[in-house]
């Protein structure tokens, strides 16, 4: 049986990546071989599961995470930015391979680009995720990712749904060997480009979006939310496809804003709340995101009542 949790204070697990990262802001993206000038740069922590777990804890939620990072000065840095957010970080190992690394390029507008260099995050084994097991099971939620192994995430969803603890799968990036993943999380939240990996389909309208829920569907998915950007997300359950429209909002830099949204997302399901009006508090977090020229852009919960209360 699946838990249900309406609670002030969910208590949620993060199983996912820590990274470093670079951002630089650029007029336009360079060509192959060519060297653009950048306005201006950032160096801030990062990491899907780094910045899930900030947002989450940011909305108000009590956040424990597991992970890995290197014995530098980058996981120094991020364990330093997880604790001043308030997420416990007993669940993360430092080891001896390099923190994971990202170099981020946005451009005018708010389109990025990104690579990320995988580093301590590869060495997330099941080991440090049964090791938490008693935490996973004490959750409300889980959330994952897929930069760290699939191993690892596989280990963290299989437990979470023997314990009933219901869990958020972010299949990002999207990659060989995470389709089994799927079907043991209880929501999936692809953007277009990854349902596009994980389908082969496109959601662009509604037709496609209709036959990507479908093939999910046929992969064993329960509950998928595709974030489609300034279109908002579309969430698709028992009760048919319900879109959840974007609030308005002036995009800066759209670094890290589905992170945000998963995050607040989950926070919300913990509380209680339906897919639907979790998407509908996570998309006006998303929206405050944006607007901020810089990576660490999760909004506070304050912040979010106040978009909430003036788009009613």
């Amino acid at each position: 049986m699946t838990k249900t949790a309406k609670i002030s204070v969910p208590k949620i697990m993060v199983v996912g990546s820590i990274n470093y990262d670079v951002t630089t802001y650029v007029a336009r993206f360079p060509r192959p071989g060519e060297t653009v000038s950048a306005r201006s740069y950032l160096a801030v922590c990062g990491g899907k599961g780094l910045n899930q777990a900030v947002a989450a804890s940011r909305i108000g939620a009590d956040v424990s995470m597991v992970g890995c990072v290197g014995a530098d000065d980058f996981g120094g840095k991020a364990l330093a930015h997880l604790a001043q957010n308030g997420v416990n970080t007993d669940g993360v190992t430092t080891c001896d391979t390099a923190t994971g690394f990202a170099s981020i390029m946005v451009e005018d507008g708010g389109e990025n680009v990104i690579a990320v260099a995988g580093g301590a995050n590869k060495v997330l084994a099941p080991t440090h995720v049964t090791a938490v097991r008693g935490a996973i099971e004490a959750a409300d939620i889980l959330i994952a990712q897929c930069e760290p192994g699939v191993a690892a995430i596989k280990t963290a969803l299989e437990i979470a749904a023997k314990a009933g603890v219901p869990s958020v799968l972010n299949p990002a990036p999207a990659k060989d060997g995470i389709a089994p993943l799927l079907a043991l999380a209880s929501y999936i939240t692809p953007n277009q480009s990854e349902t596009k990996t994980l389908t082969g389909i496109y959601p662009q309208d509604k037709e496609t979006r209709a036959q990507a829920f479908a093939a999910f569907k046929t992969l064993g998915v329960k509950t998928a939310i595709i974030t489609c950007g300034a279109q908002g997300s579309f969430v698709s359950d028992e009760n048919g496809i319900t879109h959840i429209p974007a609030f308005p909002a002036r995009a800066i830099d759209t670094t890290g804003a589905g992170d945000v949204f998963n995050g607040v997302f989950a926070a919300g399901l913990a509380r209680g709340q339906c897919a639907q009006d979790a998407a509908f508090t996570a998309s006006a977090a998303s929206a405050l995101s944006v607007t901020k020229d810089t990576a660490d852009s999760a909004p506070s919960a304050q912040d979010v009542a106040k978009i909430l209360q003036e788009n009613r």
